[in-house]
């Protein structure tokens, strides 16, 4: 499962996928093409450099990048749950659509 699958039933419950990264967004969409599109938005945290990643305390300034992490935010604006993974390393769709439900 992936998170292009499991798009439509997070739609379901009322929830929106995000991606966010420090590339450029020429990089964000050279990325998408290489994966023939993806059914959400793109959003890249570019400049200010990490300003995003930096509010979320997911910047890692040695690198000067983000740190990979799914974070699901209730529409209090509270963070319902928060899990890093380390480079290479990828979220499981499973995890986060279990965490979605959680909410409902």
């Amino acid at each position: 499962m992936t998170f292009r699958r499991l798009n439509s039933r997070l739609e379901e419950l009322d929830a929106q996928v995000l991606g966010i990264s420090c590339d450029h967004t020429a990089s964000h969409r050279a990325w998408t093409l290489s994966l023939g599109g993806v059914p959400y938005p793109e959003l890249s945290d570019w400049h200010p450099k990490g300003e995003v990643s930096k509010a979320y305390d997911l910047w890692n300034e040695e690198r000067g990048a983000s740190i990979r992490a799914v974070i699901i935010i209730d529409k209090e604006g509270i963070i319902r749950f928060r899990e890093t993974y380390q480079p290479g390393t990828l979220p499981d769709p499973q995890t986060v659509l279990r965490a979605v439900e959680g909410l409902s």
